[in-house]
């Protein structure tokens, strides 16, 4: 029910600057009440005297399209329901007798009526001469005007009479050529008209969503989530099964009551926000918004510090929901977050659902920002769920959905109410981290290790209740184990700095080869490194002798620190030695990006 009002007061802020409005770079427009989107075909342009001007297909990254549709023909099957203005050929073309009729006696009874219009007037006019099918053919929409090829050959990979057609109208007088699915005037004439349908047609009652006397109804919008058509969030029609079988009522309407208008806002709101704005994670869709139609920052998506780039959702969203001069939100302004899935083609679920205090929220984003100070970008949280989870397939990392939402849906509840990361998520992306050759792509290769560190040090920090590690080298931590993780980047780095161009590409230094053996058992895999440096720092010290002093004494300082304690090591590592082999490998990289300008900041 908070969802559905939620939704409802985020139509009546964004409908009258938004509804019917087709915009750049959104999929598509909101569409106002009594109104659908549905793929067109063919477009039509007659003049307002109903006379056939000329007719054309209508390309596919323009044929979303907002048509007028009635309770019954937006929840049309296989029966014979017309939409009453843009319409399929097998209602318009006249095969079809009856469809033809039924679509024509509803036209008129609008345009007849004190709201019908020029459009209305010219679109019956025109199809009661049943000549659409020879024109489309006469114009090349369509190769055949045969009645048996309306079924046979297809369009767009949609048979000829299942072809939508929407409509231009010429005016004769002024030649202004109207696009009636983007008429804000038709629109109004439609919603107006409908309205006065659904208080004769429906029944009259308490909408629970508002709370006021309005016509209701059972009938509820389908195709509203894009990852499985048809699926629908509000249902009555099951019996027996789904719905309020079992409860203590008998009837749907004892159970829940909705008004039309009420039902329609929800609905077309949802649709909106999911089409242009939701965020996919596995078989699930996220989506985030404050009612008032202000600004709120992403808690999904990355961000660099200093870094302006953002997404063309992210930029899509910013153009849409206002700010304020200051960008603050207060504790009046809501937000909103939810998830749903679909399991079957028929039935929505909503799988996440939260309110939360507009100055809470940012206030809880930063303060988890504010946990990660000094890294250098600080990763989504379902790019941290996909690499603590995931496994690297043809150099991407796959997870599946269902251990994916779940793991998103615990960040989420980490970042926006303060739960601590759980042990569970740092033991994942440890042991992913501490198994390098799982990854082909020195890209994930790089990610996870950060990643691991990153999570790894807010959970010890978090933990400690004060910061313990930070994102640098700390040359005062006498830990063995994080001098073990220190020393393991050297020998890295070391053999990686005797490679040549080409064998940088196809090779993988032996730290890298042993780092899971020497997490394991770090005693016995140390001495096994110590031997297999040996002719890579002789190939230093006669090449490139000055790096050659510089690890020496680096070693140096590390074995002095350990002062022997290696070999009483009879256990694995703890989890602290990535932090002690991150920071070591990085602060090569921060040295050698100051020396070369290059911007490679992390290592393989």
């Amino acid at each position: 029910m908070g969802l559905l009002q939620k939704l409802i007061k985020t139509y009546d802020v964004m409908a009258d600057k938004y509804a019917g409005v087709y915009i750049d770079g959104m999929r598509e427009p909101l569409a106002p009440v009594s109104h659908a989107l549905q793929n067109a075909q063919i477009e039509i342009t007659i003049d307002s005297n109903g006379c056939f001007i000329d007719a054309a297909a209508v390309p596919k990254k323009e044929n979303r399209t907002l048509i007028p549709v009635s309770l019954k023909s937006a929840n049309r099957t296989s029966h014979a329901s017309p939409h009453p203005f843009a319409e399929q050929l097998e209602y318009l073309s006249g095969f079809d007798e009856e469809r033809q009729k039924s679509y024509l006696e509803q036209l008129m009874d609008w345009d007849e009526s004190a709201y019908g219009n020029a459009f209305t007037h010219a679109v019956h006019t025109y199809v009661e001469k049943n000549s659409i099918i020879h024109d489309l053919y006469k114009a090349e929409v369509l190769e055949s005007e045969n009645e048996e090829d309306m079924s046979k050959k297809k369009m767009q990979s949609t048979a000829y009479k299942k072809c939508l057609v929407r409509w231009k109208i010429k005016d004769v007088l002024t030649g202004e050529v109207i696009e009636t699915w983007k008429s804000k005037e038709m629109f109004r004439c439609y919603i107006v008209y409908y309205n006065m349908v659904i208080a004769k047609e429906s029944k009259t009652g308490l909408c629970m969503l508002t709370g006021e006397n309005v016509p209701l109804t059972e009938l509820h919008a389908k195709n509203i989530f894009p990852l499985q058509s048809g699926a629908k969030l509000v249902s009555a029609n099951d019996k027996t099964e789904y719905t309020f079988r079992g409860t203590f009522v008998k009837n749907a309407e004892d159970l829940l009551t909705i008004g039309y208008e009420a039902s329609q806002k929800s609905h077309n709101m949802l649709r909106w926000l999911l089409n242009n704005f939701g965020i996919i994670a596995g078989n699930e869709m996220f989506v985030y918004w404050n009612p008032n139609g202000r600004y709120v920052p992403s808690p999904f998506e990355d961000r660099k510090e200093g870094d302006e780039i953002i997404s063309d959702r992210e930029t899509l969203y910013r153009s849409i929901f206002e700010s304020t001069e200051d960008n603050s939100l207060s504790s009046t302004d809501c937000i909103v977050i939810a998830a749903f899935k679909a399991m079957t083609t028929g039935r929505l679920s909503l799988a996440y659902y939260s309110e939360t205090p507009g100055n809470d929220f940012v206030a809880k984003l930063e303060k988890w920002k504010e946990s990660f100070t000094g890294a250098k970008w600080i990763p989504s949280i379902y790019m941290v769920s996909k690499y603590a989870y995931g496994s690297e397939r043809n150099e991407r990392i796959e997870i599946e959905s269902g251990i994916y939402t779940k793991k998103i849906e615990e960040l989420l509840w980490c970042k926006l109410y303060g739960y601590p990361i759980s042990e569970s998520l740092k033991n994942a992306l440890v042991t992913k981290a501490s198994s390098p050759l799982k990854y082909k792509s020195l890209k994930n290769r790089r990610y996870i290790t950060y990643i691991a560190a990153l999570i790894l040090r807010k959970y010890e920090n978090d933990k400690a209740g004060k910061e313990v590690y930070t994102m640098t080298l700390d040359l005062d931590n006498t830990e063995i184990n994080y001098l073990m993780g220190r020393l393991l980047a050297v020998y890295e780095k070391a053999e990686l700095d005797t490679y040549t161009e080409e064998e940088l590409k196809s090779r993988i230094p032996n730290a890298v080869r042993y780092q899971n053996k020497y997490v394991q058992r770090p005693a016995a895999t140390l001495i096994v490194l110590k031997n297999k440096i040996v002719p890579y720092l002789n190939k230093l010290k006669r090449k490139k002798n000055g790096l050659y002093i510089k690890y020496q004494k680096i070693f140096q300082e590390i074995f002095e620190k350990i002062d022997g304690r290696e070999t009483k090591l009879t256990g694995k590592l703890s989890d602290t030695y990535i932090l002690g082999y991150y920071h070591q490998k990085e602060s090569f990289y921060q040295k050698q990006e100051a020396d070369t300008e290059k911007s490679e900041a992390i290592a393989i």
